[in-house]
């Protein structure tokens, strides 16, 4: 299980799922919106970031989104060639696909490593719950987490969405899911958080200057440039130190066609 110390680390950075829950006490206006059309234009229909550990690069995550007015798929393939602790290299596939409203319907994570026993985590979108499997080996748990009135399920929070409309002073809170909680029983399902736009700040991107709104949370912030892209994101994670994403200029192919194609041991990848 030590190859997995990345699961969770990768699901707090990153793919947290959140549930927004709009509350006027807290709320200058509705949370920022994310544009599934526009996440089908060019250039975004493509990206590539820089996935940095206390400022040294520990690997590469990639995501393309395809799709039309009435559903959008996006497939991310992130790539950790090394880790100051646990085995490396590891892979993470994640396929979403999002409804015309937003919603995540369903999403299937896959973790990769040396020990030739891969990880999977699937969830799917029903009327009135989200349900989760999670497979390793001969390990295998169900549970579903209910949707509440209002609620939903989205893959808002993460390095790789856009969101519409920022303005300085702007807050929401969102609940964050853990799944892991979720299926050992340990720690909170659900942990809220609040996001707020704390104001403007010109950062280095791929050696360009780019201005960016600052969306700040508890041991995180993310960078939003003029159109709604995520330009870089920055949070503090136990144990492995502080990990940093930012957006790069180029898609490197024959880079993406290489971690995809990597073979772990037992595994056939």
């Amino acid at each position: 299980m030590t190859g997995l110390l990345i699961v969770p680390a990768w699901l707090a950075a990153m793919t947290w799922l959140v549930r927004v829950d709009v509350l006027p006490r807290w709320t200058a206006k509705d949370p920022p919106r994310v544009d599934l059309l526009q996440l089908l234009d060019q250039p975004h229909r493509q990206s590539q970031f820089a996935l940095e550990l206390d400022g040294r690069r520990i690997g590469t995550i990639w995501t393309e989104y395809t799709g039309d007015e009435h559903s959008v798929q996006r497939y991310d393939l992130v790539w950790v060639e090394r880790l100051p602790v646990g085995p490396a290299p590891l892979r993470l596939q994640i396929s979403s696909t999002f409804a015309e409203q937003g919603w995540l319907d369903e999403f299937h994570l896959r973790v990769s490593e040396p020990s030739g026993i891969p990880a999977e985590l699937h969830g799917e979108r029903f009327p009135s719950a989200f349900s989760f499997t999670f497979r390793r080996g001969s390990m295998e748990q169900a549970f579903k987490v209910p949707l509440t009135e209002g609620g939903w399920i989205s893959g808002a929070f993460s390095p790789l969405a856009r969101f519409q409309g920022l303005q300085v002073g702007q807050t929401w809170r969102v609940q964050v899911f853990n799944p892991l909680a979720a299926m050992t029983g340990l720690g909170n399902r659900f942990t809220s958080v609040l996001l707020k736009v704390t104001g403007r700040e010109t950062i280095v991107v791929d050696g360009r200057l780019v201005s960016c709104l600052v969306v700040e949370a508890p041991n995180a912030r993310i960078w939003v440039d003029r159109s709604g892209a995520v330009q870089a994101q920055e949070m503090a994670l136990p144990v492995l130190g502080r990990l940093r994403i930012v957006r790069e200029q180029k898609y490197d192919q024959e880079a993406w066609t290489a971690a995809r194609r990597f073979r772990f041991p037992q595994t056939g990848g």
